[in-house]
């Protein structure tokens, strides 16, 4: 089973089509993604070509890169009580009263 390569967001730029600030991914192999979420503008380039080049002029670079799955980081729930049993529901036997035929 063939695997992908894991990305890396490396820093930010902006849009070419709406001019928003989008996140730049890399990933192991060095193909930039800066595919914008707002107007759906795709854009890929792999190392080493002209097209990589000229996207990474534009790119802010953070400090240190992140992985993907870094960003998005569960936050503990507070512990809390269980909640007590519910109750047994109604039935046909509950209207019986005791000492009535």
């Amino acid at each position: 089973m063939k695997t992908r390569p894991k990305k890396t967001i490396i820093g930010t730029a902006e849009c070419h089509c709406c001019g928003r600030e989008i996140p730049v991914k890399q990933s192991e192999t060095g193909t930039l993604d800066m595919s914008c979420q707002w107007c759906d503008l795709p854009m890929y380039a792999k190392a080493g070509t002209e097209a990589h080049k000229r996207l990474m002029e534009r790119v802010k670079l953070n400090e240190q890169p992140r992985t993907a799955p870094e960003l998005v980081t569960p936050s503990k729930a507070p512990e809390t009580e269980p909640k007590p049993a519910a109750r047994a529901a109604r039935s046909a036997f509950d209207l019986l009263v005791p000492g009535r035929a």
